[in-house]
C-alpha cells in the first residue's frame, strides 16, 4: 500500500544489515509506478519490527518540453 492506500503489486529489496525492506509499487492492472515504502522487517535500536520509516506516492505526472521545466509554468 502507498502513502495514499492505494494497493498495488510491489518489488521489495531486503537490507540485512538495516533490517529494512524497500517496497517500490506498482498500479495491478497498468503496472504504473504508485510510490514506494520502506518498512522495518527487523527490530532495531531505533525501530520496532513493522515500523513504516518512509513512504511516498506518486500522485499527479506531467510531460514537459525541456529539462527543468515546471509542468504548467512553459514559457
Amino acid at each position: 500500500m502507498d502513502a495514499t492506500g492505494r494497493h498495488g503489486v510491489a518489488v521489495a529489496r531486503l537490507d540485512e544489515q538495516s533490517g529494512q525492506r524497500t517496497e517500490w509499487i506498482f498500479d495491478k492492472k497498468t503496472y504504473a509506478f504508485l510510490g514506494e515504502r520502506s518498512v522495518q522487517v527487523e527490530p532495531s535500536e531505533t525501530f520496532p519490527k513493522g515500523t513504516v520509516n518512509f513512504t511516498i506516492a506518486i500522485t499527479q505526472r506531467a510531460v514537459v518540453n525541456e529539462m527543468k521545466e515546471v509542468p504548467g509554468q512553459a514559457g
